[in-house]
């Protein structure tokens, strides 16, 4: 098992750093590469390969040193980076709201000491709808990279140095040790902790570990000596690449076995293009080869840092979902940037026309970090530099905040009679009211909390994100009840046990009733038997329809409106003709309200004047402190007058 001493220019590595970026950026721009991000693996092998094989041969010539490797990183690395990362923040300054500000400053400070995975992991997913705000996001797989060579080195120099010539196989045995406990990890990890999993070294190790092996296979084993052989073994790596790029999607359980093919079709593609000098390279290795697919891979780096921050803070300045057309425009833009920051940053550095010596490059590339790192603190501590923006945005931009009841009862809590005291509280309390349902009905809490108290009544809640409030009935989301149905059991139970005359349902119906006829109808027949067993039970159920939703963050729209030609009123989701409109079709409707129910609907109270659009804000209030849930202010505003009109309750 002797090292991989072959290390002259290859191009299709080039360009297979072109297929890998172009499916990332792709992925991110929304044109239909729904597996893109398995090219970040793609980047993982071929880095290990190139690293470990370059470690390797500098420890054969005795030119190795932790120094040299080092400067060779920072040189590769950091300018760029540094770069990138000052300019987002630049930008950052004249564009975000202070909240998103900080976290960003926040996000920076990690970065500069390559710990934007450990952050990323504690914020949230990479595939949550949250991620798609945060402009450097994609640095977690630069700091998954560092923290692997912070390692690598000192093993392989170790076994190079403390091993007799026979064993220095021992490095390779090693690298096999670490991919198998590291894979076997992110098989066993991405169910269990999806988000730990993916963000984390141990678990990703046996990607780059993968690349490492490549670097000690035989230059061309006999397997290779034939053409045909050697031209399936490169249409098969690159066909397992390819397959989940178009394949999969963000809700594929990854990295795990799904993440086995692309990294395994890199390595073969690889490992089967290393060819004996005058042997013709391979069909795909031609491909591969050609010039503007190799501009691209020499660009890719650039490109991965430049287009995610361009594609985030567009979106983010827009209120209105950016069209194909848009986004390929600031694909190009980013291109564009990628070229200039690889022609006049990055090759002159790596090229030694600038920062010549060691000491100038570790000296510059260390004031760049620390600059990133008192920057991104300063964002930090300074929470935004709220003064940065006006006071009306900055009203705006906090009803963000204007929450409350955000409880999330378990199954125990019900069993143990631990409930949400709403209304009015006095020595004899007795709910007149259970409200039932998902993070829709805490938003409508403060309406029905502000009702009884005006009613001298007493009432309760029994709320969990993502649950619907159906019995025998359940979906499973990220963040619902493990256990839906025995939480909607217990708080039926709850209901009977205690007595309770009325009970309203509220939820983000739409979510649940299904993209297929079939889960329609099953989810409908449970509700409509909930309805029934409540109504057996003696409670008079109330079922809420669902306020309107919009496809943009209000708050942050409404506070970007005050300096930036944004047309909120533009933007508002519209009422339509029909059933479309609603969350349930009439006969539903009917069926409810024939088995004992009552059904309120709020949308028409959220009609603008002229009826052409539902609103946002009224008489200076933020009605929303997202896309769906409203604040507590407009959930008095718009829900309270419902429940004086129409919320008869039961005695």
């Amino acid at each position: 098992m002797s090292a991989n001493d072959n290390l002259s220019y290859r191009a299709e590595i080039d360009g297979l750093r072109a297929v890998a970026v172009l499916a990332v950026v792709l992925f991110h721009a929304g044109f239909s590469c729904h597996g893109g991000y398995v090219g970040v693996d793609v980047f993982f092998v071929i880095s290990g390969f190139l690293i470990t094989s370059l470690i390797w041969r500098d420890l054969e010539t005795g030119r190795f040193s932790f120094a040299r490797f080092w400067e060779k990183r920072a040189r590769r690395i950091v300018p760029v980076m540094v770069l990138i990362t000052l300019a987002t923040l630049a930008v950052g300054w004249i564009l975000l709201m202070p909240l998103d500000f900080k976290k960003l400053g926040h996000a920076a400070a990690a970065q500069s000491l390559f710990a934007a995975n450990f952050h990323y992991w504690r914020d949230s997913g990479y595939f949550t709808s949250a991620a798609s705000g945060k402009a450097l996001l994609h640095m977690w797989s630069l700091a998954v990279e560092e923290q692997f060579y912070l390692i690598v080195p000192f093993l392989m120099w170790g076994v190079f140095h403390h091993t007799s010539q026979q064993n220095r196989r021992t490095v390779g045995v090693g690298l096999l040790l670490v991919f198998l406990l590291s894979f076997v990890m992110s098989c066993i990890g991405v169910y269990f902790f999806p988000v730990t999993t993916y963000f984390l070294l141990p678990t990703r190790a046996w990607e780059l570990a993968l690349g490492s092996l490549v670097a000690f296979l035989p230059v061309e084993p006999a397997l290779l000596y034939r053409r045909r052989v050697r031209e399936l073994c490169t249409l098969a790596g690159l066909i397992l690449i390819l397959l989940p790029v178009f394949c999969y999607t963000a809700k594929t359980p990854f990295p795990g076995l799904a993440a086995l093919p692309p990294c395994f079709g890199t390595a073969l593609l690889i490992w089967a293009n290393n060819r004996r000098e005058g042997h013709a390279p391979s069909t795909v290795g031609k491909l591969l080869s050609l010039r503007p697919i190799v501009f691209v891979g020499l660009i890719s780096y650039s490109l991965y840092l430049w287009h995610w921050p361009i594609l985030v803070l567009s979106k983010y300045a827009t209120v209105i979902p950016l069209s194909a057309r848009a986004r390929a425009g600031l694909v190009g833009v980013a291109c564009l940037l990628s070229i200039l920051s690889w022609k006049y940053v990055e090759t002159p550095i790596r090229a030694r026309r600038v920062l010549v010596s060691r000491r100038t490059l570790f000296l510059s590339a260390g004031t760049g970090l620390v600059m990133v790192l008192v920057a991104g603190l300063l964002c930090l501590v300074c929470k935004g530099f709220p003064s940065r923006i006006s006071t009306q945005a900055q009203a705006f931009a906090n009803a963000a905040n204007d929450v409350a009841f955000q409880n999330q009862l378990t199954t125990e809590d019900l069993r143990a009679g631990r409930v949400i005291a709403i209304g009015s509280t006095n020595s004899t309390w007795h709910p007149s009211v259970l409200v039932w349902g998902d993070s829709h009905a805490m938003a409508a809490l403060p309406a029905v909390d502000a009702f009884l108290k005006e009613n001298a009544l007493s009432g309760c809640a029994a709320t969990h994100s993502s649950t619907a409030p159906v019995l025998d009935w359940f979906m499973r989301t990220e963040w619902g009840v493990r256990d839906a149905i025995a939480y909607n059991a217990a708080v039926m139970a709850y209901i009977r046990t205690q007595h309770i005359p009325n009970v309203l349902l509220v939820a983000r119906w739409g979510s649940y009733v299904g993209k297929t006829e079939q889960n329609t109808c099953v989810f409908e027949a449970s509700l409509l038997a909930t309805v029934r067993r409540l109504a057996a039970a003696g409670a008079h159920p109330w079922v809420l329809l669902d306020v309107p939703m919009h496809s943009f963050n209000v708050p942050l729209a409404l506070a970007l409106s005050t300096s930036l030609p944004v047309d909120v009123a533009s933007a508002c989701a519209r009422p339509t003709a029909g059933e479309k409109d609603n969350d349930f079709k009439p006969q539903i409707i009917a069926a409810i309200e024939a088995a004992g129910g009552s059904v309120l609907n709020p949308k028409p109270r959220f009609l603008d004047p002229s009826g052409n659009y539902y609103m946002v804000q009224a008489s200076g209030s933020v009605l929303y402190r997202d896309e769906q849930h409203l604040t507590v202010s407009g959930a008095r505003k718009m829900l309270l007058p419902l429940f004086r009109d129409l919320l008869k309750l039961k005695d």
